[in-house]
């Protein structure tokens, strides 16, 4: 967790918050569980439209976890970019909690083509009991 602390958070690129549509348990073990979660919602900031994401998660019995997005995002004037993302988080309540990582970005549009060679740090937080969430992602400077 140090390193990710030091972070060094560029231009912010993105505002997202959304709602969880699915959520399914993949596997129940000692260690934790692991579950695929299905998003939708919208994103503003450099990209202004909407989002789908699928977010698989390894939730452990001390309320850290381990979680790896895929996402892909439209714009209001039909450019798409997939958004690969992964990190960690925690729980700071039964229900609620924070995450971070990395995220690389893909898209086929010249006018975002920019994003390609653009390396992002995102974070955010969620409510699993109200199934929404909110983040942020940055350039890493």
């Amino acid at each position: 967790m140090q390193a990710q602390t030091q972070i060094s958070k560029g231009e912010l690129l993105l505002e997202i918050q959304g709602k969880t549509v699915t959520r399914t348990i993949k596997e129940v073990t000692p260690h934790g569980i692991k579950m695929e979660m299905n998003d939708e919602g919208q994103v503003t900031g450099k990209i202004n439209g909407n989002s789908l994401n699928t977010v698989n998660v390894f939730l452990k019995p001390d309320g850290t976890n381990e979680w790896e997005s895929k996402g892909l995002q439209t714009t209001r004037e039909g450019d798409m970019v997939v958004v690969s993302s992964r990190g960690t988080g925690h729980m700071s309540t039964p229900t609620t909690g924070s995450w971070q990582g990395d995220a690389v970005f893909m898209t086929q549009s010249p006018k975002l083509a920019w994003l390609n060679t653009t390396k992002g740090w995102i974070e955010g937080s969620g409510d699993m009991a109200q199934g929404t969430y909110k983040g942020k992602i940055y350039a890493k400077k």
